[in-house]
């Protein structure tokens, strides 16, 4: 089994588990929202990152000293975004709808999570690589929205009124409850984003010994940190607020807590097998796996759907609607697939034929591809040294100035 597919493998995992995060809420007795969110949000962002760094990341406060005061600011304030993003989502779904309200802040998250990275760190957006990947990431987008049409169509009746909105709300509040799902959509893609642009957090976990597939587990715990300094926050302030502080204790508490448990497991092998995924599909993995984590998770929730009996009552026209939407999430996974596949080919290609790269730098970039996943890490020379960042940056940018 190739690198490419344990990353697919990996992240599909992931959304499997993100569609599965949310089942403990459905079976609470004794606990509100809150309560259930801020012990799930301790175990997924503080108690496992914690137990698991020793293990994982030798040296771990030192990777992320290392990595810089910029670096580690730049992880606490996308996860914080993130952590707003969840808040805002809850609020957003009540205003307008869960069919409408997830398609919108999914297709935002998918455009604002995938593009970004992918703009920022490939150097290939015009190449025939990148517009496959950017081809795939728009199907995605529209097979989020067509999707999300469906479920409009199965819960708004034809004779609805035209002064009411699918949801059953005013015109008013439905364009503000819009807003609402554009602000979460762009907040929750900060998770990727914090995740992307704090890759030095784990080059550094790997000069110090770490393993590459599990290094990015750094960077999480950056975005994990501040985005439990806002559920905290928000939803500690809650229970304050209503005093429902108090049903952390009593009859019930134990039974919701174990429940609280599971949704946090839930909840943190929905990013970090993500992030292990992301490093095997290669320089394009948070972009591609970010696309492919979202669309996956949308599939499963429907086929979940299927069989608990949401669409048994749904008109056919509307199931048609939902295949058509499925089909297109299916093709732009394909088209994902097939751009990092390219991306991968050409990175070699171009390294090959450089007149001005040696013996040793194409060893070196062979190692390197190696070490995203394109390869088995069967194949690695067991002789030969890690690339520095500096020093891969500056092959890098000699091989593609000789391309050009």
């Amino acid at each position: 089994m190739n690198g490419i597919t344990i990353g697919f493998a990996l992240i599909i995992f992931a959304a499997v588990c993100g569609g599965a995060f949310a089942v403990p809420i459905k079976l609470k007795k004794r606990f509100e929202l809150e309560n259930l969110y801020v012990i799930a949000a301790g175990i997924t962002m503080v108690i496992i990152p914690l137990v698991l760094a020793p293990f994982c990341l030798p040296h771990w406060q030192t990777a992320i000293a290392n990595a810089g005061s910029a670096v580690i600011w730049r992880g606490l304030l996308f996860g914080f975004a993130w952590g707003l993003g969840a808040i805002t989502f809850g609020y957003s779904i009540s205003m307008v709808g869960l069919s409408l309200g997830y398609a919108v802040i999914m297709g935002i998250n998918t455009a604002v999570g995938s593009v970004l990275p992918f703009l920022a760190q490939s150097h290939s957006s015009l190449r025939p690589s990148g517009v496959v990947v950017l081809a795939g990431i728009a199907g995605c987008i529209l097979g989020v929205g067509i999707c999300g049409w469906a479920g409009q169509m199965r819960e708004r009746p034809p004779e609805a009124s035209a002064l009411k909105s699918g949801s059953g709300v005013p015109r008013g509040k439905f364009g503000l409850g819009l807003l609402m799902c554009v602000i979460s959509g762009v907040l929750s893609a900060c998770a990727n984003l914090g995740f992307a642009f704090t890759s030095q957090v784990g080059e550094a976990a790997q000069q110090l010994g770490a393993s590459p597939v599990i290094s990015g587990l750094g960077s999480w715990m950056l975005v994990y940190w501040g985005g439990f300094a806002a559920t905290l926050l928000w939803f500690g302030g809650l229970q304050i607020r209503k005093g429902t502080w108090r049903n952390n204790f009593g009859n019930g508490a134990l039974h919701d807590l174990w429940l609280a448990g599971a949704m946090g497991t839930l909840w943190f092998l929905a990013m970090i097998p993500y992030g292990m995924g992301a490093y095997y599909l290669g320089r394009l993995g948070t972009s591609v796996g970010w696309a492919i984590n979202i669309a996956s998770s949308l599939i499963i929730a429907n086929a979940l759907g299927f069989c608990t009996g949401e669409w048994k009552a749904a008109s056919m026209s509307s199931r048609r609607t939902l295949f058509a939407g499925l089909a297109v999430l299916i093709f732009a996974m394909t088209l994902l697939a097939k751009g990092n596949s390219m991306a991968a080919n050409e990175q070699s290609s171009r390294l090959q034929h450089t007149p001005h790269a040696t013996d040793r730098d194409r060893n070196r970039a062979d190692y390197s591809r190696v070490r995203k996943g394109s390869w088995t890490e069967e194949l690695l020379p067991p002789d030969l040294p890690v690339l520095k960042r500096a020093e891969r940056t500056t092959l890098e940018t000699t091989t593609d100035a000789a391309h050009c």
